[in-house]
This record gives structure tokens, sequence and C-alpha cells, in this order.
């Protein structure tokens, strides 16, 4: 069929520009990843691999330098492998539907084509006819049109200037100032002492306040009695003041025609037998 052996053409063709535009990916992302490796020194991360420093020691083929960059692309490599292992898994069950492909591209051959390429072996007067103008349309549709040619091409420049940027610090011995391995001793070192330490703070209890701690018992007529005062009244100093002492407190204010502001302080009728501990009490506030 006309239909059949022209879409395999066009599939072919569309096959091709999204395989180069996968190994465009591919490559960039491996350069890119191996830029970083470079720039953080990551190669010493594979040195807590075991037999890895003793294979740094006994290969003769390669100086240090150019085997911990061998160490890097390979992380690179395997990186590279496993995020493209992912992406393949993820997208398991989706399959490339050149005809959907086409009808979505093409809104001309929407249902048309469709039609006419699952009738392709059904033929008779209606579905030929069908068949020989979808053949026509298909024939006259440009396939470049819908080739990723932006994405090829920005996948091209970065893997460029990630491949330069690669060179450069190759070339150079350029990489930043980052030890990983140093970072790891240090949190390693640092582990013990967080630990005492929050151990130290759990155990650790609060001493009690010592200015509080008085005992608010007096001797009246030979017995002991406990002083007690009572947190819920709040009347302040109101039964304590006189005419006298109102008038004293407005002869002294700096202030004309103030009037005079009772403290709201609490207080509480109580005993002379009092006065010596409240005063105890206050002078252990003081100090």
């Amino acid at each position: 069929m006309l239909v059949v052996s022209l879409l395999n053409k066009y599939k072919k063709y569309l096959m091709w520009s999204y395989r180069t535009l996968g190994f465009l990916q591919t490559a960039g992302k491996f350069a890119f990843l191996f830029l970083l490796m470079i720039l953080f020194n990551l190669y010493e991360l594979a040195y807590y691999v075991p037999g890895v420093e003793d294979l740094s020691k006994s290969q003769t083929y390669l100086d240090t330098y150019w085997f911990n960059l061998g160490l890097m692309a390979l992380g690179a490599l395997v990186l590279t492998f496993l995020a493209g292992l992912i992406y393949q898994l993820s997208h398991r069950g989706r399959k490339f539907n050149l005809v959907n492909f086409l009808e979505t591209s093409f809104p001309e051959l929407k249902t048309r084509l469709s039609t006419a390429y699952d009738n392709r072996q059904n033929i008779n007067i209606v579905t030929k006819k069908l068949l020989e103008d979808v053949h026509s349309q298909l024939s006259g549709i440009k396939i470049k049109k819908i080739v990723p040619k932006n994405q090829i091409f920005r996948s091209f420049l970065i893997f460029l200037l990630a491949a330069g940027a690669v060179t450069f610090c190759i070339h150079e011995g350029f990489s930043f100032d980052v030890s990983p391995s140093q970072l790891i001793d240090d949190m390693r070192n640092n582990m013990p002492n967080m630990n005492a330490r929050a151990a130290y703070d759990d155990n650790e209890t609060v001493a009690p306040d010592s200015r509080y701690n008085i005992e608010a018992v007096i001797i009246k007529n030979g017995d002991k009695v406990e002083m007690k005062i009572n947190p819920s009244l709040g009347l302040g100093f109101t039964s304590q003041i006189d005419a006298d002492t109102k008038q004293n407190f407005n002869a002294s204010s700096d202030i004309p025609n103030e009037e005079f502001r009772q403290s709201q302080t609490y207080s509480e009728n109580l005993p002379e037998e009092y006065e010596p501990l409240i005063k105890q009490y206050f002078e252990a506030l003081s100090t």
C-alpha cells in the first residue's frame, strides 16, 4: 500500500531525528555531570569504595591526575546510565504512534489518516478513494516541519558548552577549593560531640532560684503559722490608703492638678507579725 510505505518512510526519518536528539541530550548530561565532578573534586568519594585506593597505588599506566579523571568520567557515565534507565522505566508504557503524531501536527489529516490506516486491508470503492486522497495529502506535507530542529540545536549547543568547559578544566587543572572527603571526615568527627551535647542537654536539670526559696512561716503567740496570701482578691492597696496619705501624695507631686492614682499592686490586711517576713522576702529578691 502506498499509504503504508509512505508512513514507514516518515517513521524512519522521524525516528532518526529523535534518536539524534536523544544522543545529544545524553551526551550533554554526561558532559555536565563530568564537569560538576571536576569542579567539586568528587573523585575523592570514589576512594571510599574498598579497593580503589589500592588500585590507584598499584597501577602504573596512569599518573594520579589522569587516574582521578578516569574515576570521575566513570562516575558521570554511571549516573548518566542510571538517569536514562529511570527515564525508560517511567516511560515504558508509552509508544510512538506515528498516525496520531501526524494527525496532531497536520490538522487536515485528522481522522482521515487513522481511518485510512485502519482500513488498509479492507479494499473497496470507498476505502480505495480514501486511501488515494490520504496518500495525496501525505505526499504534500513537509515532514521537516515536525522534526525537532530547535531541540536538536539547543541540545548540541549545551553539549558543546559543557564539553568546552570540561576541556578547559582538564587542560588548566582548574577546580574549586572543595574537598568532599574533608567535609565527610569533619562530619564524622563532630558526630560524637553532637551526640554528647544532646545527651548533656537531656540530662541537665535547672537549679531552682534561691531567691524564692523562703519559708513562709511566722511565729505567733508561740505557734508556727504559715503565711498564706490569697492570689484571687486583686484589691491592691485600696484599703490601706487614708485621706492624709492621699493628701501627702498630691502635695509632693510635681504635676499640678494631678489626680491621685492608687497602686494596683496586690495587698491584703496582714498582721504586724508578717512584716519581718515580708521585708526578708523582698530583700532576698533585691540581692
